[in-house]
């Protein structure tokens, strides 16, 4: 059964207008539309030492993705989410915007890659009621890029409902 069902063409086109510079912010470079927010397991940002001494063993792994798991899933709850992926090549490239085909093949998406050696597993959304981007990142910390401060709030608040925290750049 298939993940994700690509939306139509007209949603594709006000996606793409609503989401500018998305291969930038996805290749990790500045862009003037987008603030960026972090959901983390940590209360606050690691100093180099904490980080160079953070080796969690099996069970605080799966409490950490666990953690970052329910966040997602009190965030799908709350606001339509939906997939991208990018289609063509470096400046010819665009998002193709998809939405869950079921809950289930949403949730399983929605569990994180852990330890996954390669970014290519991890989560990457659009939340189009908050203009906001969601993408999985490395060492227990996922990134918001939002394009309105308003919508932090209510990030912080599925932060809290879900034992994690939201930090400000």
């Amino acid at each position: 059964m298939r993940k994700f069902i690509n939306l139509s063409k007209n949603r594709q086109v006000k996606l793409d207008k609503k989401f500018p510079d998305l291969f930038k912010i996805y290749c990790v470079k500045d862009t003037p539309h987008y603030k960026r927010v972090a959901i983390t397991v940590f209360d606050h940002w690691l100093t180099l030492e904490e980080f160079q001494n953070d080796f969690p063993d099996k069970n605080e792994r799966l409490s950490r993705n666990k953690s970052l798991h329910d966040f997602a899933k009190v965030m799908s709850k709350n606001t339509e989410i939906l997939n991208f992926k990018f289609k063509g090549k470096w400046e010819r490239c665009y998002p193709s915007f998809r939405e869950f085909s079921s809950q289930e093949s949403m949730d399983n998406y929605l569990h994180p890659a852990g330890d996954n050696d390669s970014s290519d597993k991890f989560c990457r959304l659009v939340l189009p009621e908050f203009s906001a981007v969601y993408f999985e990142s490395w060492d227990y910390t996922n990134i918001f890029y939002i394009q309105d401060d308003k919508v932090i709030p209510e990030i912080k608040k599925w932060a809290s409902e879900s034992g994690v925290y939201c930090l400000e750049y």
